[in-house]
């Protein structure tokens, strides 16, 4: 599909790659518009505000992939192990085993405006709150459960960061084993 017939889904896609990859101060307008195929005018019509606008619309994206596959696995029908496995898996093909960074993390920092700051916080919230469910659902009471959603979410950033600094994916794999954990000993699921 030629650039100029890209639709606006495929347009958030292609600058999510973007500030998942380079943050927001590194992806320039060269490169939101190379990675887009649009120029500089056709991008600021898509996006008036600019990349502030670029980056809610990214993080919107952002939120609607935690929904739908990390809170909507953490809320489906079957065993916990199963669903903690689904969220795994997951994880592990959107960061590449952990090689690959994580947009909400190269955003946090960044000066994205407070709409874009608002759908940071809710991507963040939904995702630590599936967690949360998971860890309450395993036996964790619910003050430890939210303790727990809040430190693996801050654990997996950290863990990305890591490797990408370092090259180790020894930090993202136990992070991942963590949550796995989560189902070792916990009670069977009641039938919905």
């Amino acid at each position: 599909m030629a650039a100029a017939q890209a639709t606006k889904d495929e347009i958030v896609d292609r600058l999510f790659t973007v500030f998942r990859d380079r943050g927001f101060e590194g992806a320039s307008l060269a490169d939101l518009s190379r990675a887009t195929g649009l120029g500089k005018s056709s991008l600021y019509h898509h996006f008036p505000e600019g990349k502030e606008q670029m980056a809610k619309a990214v993080l919107e994206r952002a939120t609607a992939m935690i929904d739908s596959d990390i809170l909507g696995a953490a809320q489906a029908t079957g065993s916990l192990k199963a669903r903690i496995r689904r969220i795994v898996t997951t994880l592990d093909r959107m960061y590449a085993g952990g090689s690959t960074p994580c947009v909400l993390g190269q955003l946090s920092g960044a000066s994205i405006g407070a709409d874009a700051r608002q759908n940071l916080v809710l991507a963040l919230t939904h995702w630590i709150g599936a967690i949360e469910a998971l860890a309450r659902e395993s036996g964790m009471s619910p003050v430890k459960a939210r303790h727990f959603g809040e430190d693996w979410v801050a654990r997996l950033q950290g863990a990305l960061i890591l490797q990408a600094a370092i090259g180790e994916a020894g930090p993202y794999k136990r992070t991942m084993n963590a949550l796995l954990d989560l189902a070792k000993d916990s009670a069977p699921r009641a039938p919905d």
